[in-house]
């Protein structure tokens, strides 16, 4: 790729004459760039010239660096379409729990209130390439993106609607074209292209989130494809919801008796009855009138669909039955069988919808709970059309852009065959092509790693709101350590609260960071925000209620705004993101200088880490191999201190001498030899580490 420079030289050339001024966060000047004013009105911000800081800042930070990763790094050039090799697959998963992911949604990263009008100026990938050193910084080896796919405009959630709601999985979201670039004629398309190089150039790979279960409700197929989707009675809509289903409990999957009693519960009847035929079936002659309108019109293709037909998408909904979360208003589910599952026609029996056709039992094509789990309730005929478009996705995006991984949003929930061919068809491009999947049990991870994925989601996001309870070390640990695959080490994801939003004091904050970086057979996972201590969550979408949006106080302009779905921006003012900076940096040294430990599960002390302690937080390696390892110890109480006797709260291995080495404390890495005889005063809320050895961190 090449796409980085002629940017820089646009910018260079625009600079000359450029009068523009524009506001960006003073902790955006990471590199001590000295052309620019203050405004007294807006401390903590500087006013640059556009054009001068980016340009300053591509080719002094970016352009001159000598790393490479990913497709640079000779595993698969973009545009290519060769193979890598077999042995580098087996590379990627092995390294992967040396690596750092840092989670970017792009729109929101680097948005902000650039002029004097109060409005919020989404993120580019301009913007955000500009701010990728900062990542490598913490130590970042992987940038992963929330899509960063076109989105609807009909039934958007919020201001601006959700970047899960795909309107067209081949184009890219046009708000993510910087204006300054507009100018010159550069889309999103080169500018996106000069993202991944820039990621490339810094040593990090880039790995983006593709859904394939959903899309948005007007998605741009329904113009071409209209019976690859559902359809209700447009009237239907604003009231669509699934019968509950008695004698159940919430979330219940639909399997066996459960799916039996879906398809007798009380309103099942009229709920299948509020489904409808493609206007395509309806009425071909309109339809193909609509569809030439639409074309010389540029109108949007549901509006004229439900104005014409009365009919509309059917909105998305949780799998699971009686899931009290309301309807996904601004989704819709992909037909991916043109006919109903046997098991549920078996449950249906003799009641027979209303119409000829046996696809569906005699209904109009209907999706239910039981449908959406396509990995277990599979038709007899799937759509091969529409199979051969999500099969193409990835590798367009390989082969286009040189992108290094996927993240498969609900990948598992596809029926196998798909799945599988959507594996086959990336591998075939790079075998060494990074596959996240979403599953959160790990249960399910051994089958995944068959299938050809290097990591799994996990749940260990779940366990850090639960620090004071005496199981808290064990919960995280049995998260993690039975896994068949790595697990992502998230103390915040971006459907869920954020971890400064549970925890206020900075010494929780740090000892929770060092253990989330120090746990076995897991990925560091910094979620955009993180490292300015964000408060607000992005979604509400995992453990959270309606409540969690209005956790900030309401002088706050993004009071009440969620990045998924409005015009935010990150608080980038925060005066604690020099600490929280400091922070990720030193835990991402402190993992690799011991990660031949860490790597190793042989070498975990899983006893140690199972104590349940109310006072005391333990985490520790060992190899006796080498004689080589270390042991984590908190104190738990903001408080009050602790006294550690050595020979009663250190394992065997490491109380054999006379002394101990203690590499961290105070929030320092250090080097201070201390007598094994001699008590220490752990302070309240202090972290340490004690190893083997005396060598320099």
């Amino acid at each position: 790729m090449d796409a980085l420079m002629p940017i820089a030289n646009f910018l260079k050339a625009k600079e000359r004459t450029a009068r523009r001024r524009y506001y960006i966060p003073e902790a955006w000047n990471y590199f001590g760039y000295p052309d620019y004013e203050r405004d007294s009105a807006r401390p903590n911000e500087l006013l640059v010239c556009p054009y001068h800081f980016f340009r300053s800042c591509l080719e002094g930070q970016i352009l001159g660096a000598t790393e490479t990763a990913g497709s640079e790094a000779g595993g698969v050039h973009a545009g290519a379409g060769a193979a890598g090799t077999v042995e580098a697959d087996a590379v990627a998963a092995e390294d992967l729990t040396g690596q750092v992911i840092y989670s970017m949604f792009p729109r929101c990263f680097t948005a902000w209130t650039h002029d004097q009008s109060g409005r919020v100026y989404p993120g580019t990938f301009l913007k955000s390439m500009a701010l990728l050193p900062l990542l490598k910084e913490y130590g970042v080896d992987i940038v992963y993106l929330l899509p960063i796919f076109a989105t609807g405009r009909k039934y958007l959630k919020g201001e601006v609607g959700s970047p899960y709601a795909i309107r067209n999985h081949y184009r890219l979201d046009p708000v993510l074209n910087d204006p300054l670039l507009q100018e010159a004629g550069i889309g999103v398309e080169e500018e996106f292209k000069a993202f991944v190089e820039a990621c490339h150039r810094l040593g990090m790979r880039v790995m983006l989130d593709f859904v394939f279960r959903t899309a948005s409700r007007d998605h741009d197929l329904i113009l071409t494809h209209p019976e690859w989707f559902y359809w209700i009675a447009d009237r239907a809509e604003a009231c669509f919801t699934l019968p509950p289903v008695e004698n159940i409990p919430a979330c219940t999957a639909a399997r066996g008796k459960s799916l039996k009693k879906l398809y007798g519960a009380a309103g099942i009847e009229a709920c299948l009855r509020q489904f409808a035929h493609p206007p395509s079936v309806l009425d071909p002659e309109r339809w193909e009138e609509i569809k030439e309108r639409q074309k010389r019109t540029g109108e949007n293709i549901l509006t004229l669909i439900e104005e014409t037909f009365g009919i509309t998408t059917v909105p998305g909904f949780s799998d699971v039955l009686n899931d009290p979360q309301p309807p996904w208003s601004d989704v819709t589910y992909f037909k991916l069988y043109y006919d109903l599952h046997p098991e549920a026609r078996v449950c249906l029996g003799r009641h027979r919808g209303p119409y000829p056709d046996n696809a569906f039992h005699g209904y109009a094509p209907f999706i239910l709970q039981d449908g959406a789990c396509a990995n277990v309730h599979r038709g007899n005929i799937p759509n091969q059309e529409l199979w051969a478009y999500l099969i193409g996705v990835v590798p367009y995006y390989q082969k286009t852009y040189g992108i290094d991984g996927a993240r498969l949003d609900m990948g598992h929930a596809l029926p196998p065959e798909l799945l599988g061919a959507i594996i086959k068809a990336i591998k075939a491009v790079n075998p060494a092509f990074l596959l996240w999947s979403e599953e959160f049990d790990h249960h399910n991870a051994a089958r995944l790693k068959h299938d050809g994925f290097h990591m799994i989601t996990g749940s260990l996001w779940a366990v850090y709101k639960h620090f004071a309870e005496k199981d808290f070390s064990a919960a995280a640990v049995d998260r993690v350590f039975p896994s068949s695959l790595p697990v992502a080490a998230a103390m915040e994801m971006p459907d869920t609260p954020r971890l400064a939003f549970y925890y206020r004091d900075k010494r929780r904050i740090e000892t929770l960071v060092l253990f989330n970086y120090l746990l076995p057979n897991a990925v560091p996972f910094i979620n955009n925000g993180l490292e300015l201590l964000e408060r607000q969550p992005m979604n509400l979408g995992l453990d959270n209620s309606e409540a969690g949006r209005y956790v900030l106080v309401k002088s706050d302009p993004m009071y009440g705004r969620l990045a998924f779905f409005d015009n935010y921006c990150l608080h980038w003012l925060n005066e604690d993101y020099a600490w929280m900076r400091a922070l990720l940096r030193k835990a991402k040294h402190i993992r690799a200088y011991f990660f031949d430990l860490i790597k190793d599960k042989g070498s975990f002390m899983t006893a140690l880490a199972k104590q349940k302690r109310a006072d005391l937080l333990k985490l520790g390696y060992y190899a006796k191999r080498t004689k080589r390892g270390f042991i984590f110890l908190a104190n738990k109480d903001l408080e009050k201190a602790t006294e550690i006797v050595w020979h009663k709260e250190l394992p065997r291995p490491f109380r054999g001498g006379r002394s101990i080495n203690l590499c961290y404390r105070v929030g320092e890495l250090t080097d201070v030899t201390w007598p094994v005889t001699k008590i220490y005063k752990l302070e309240p809320g202090e972290a340490i580490i004690v190893r083997t050895g005396k060598e320099e961190v």
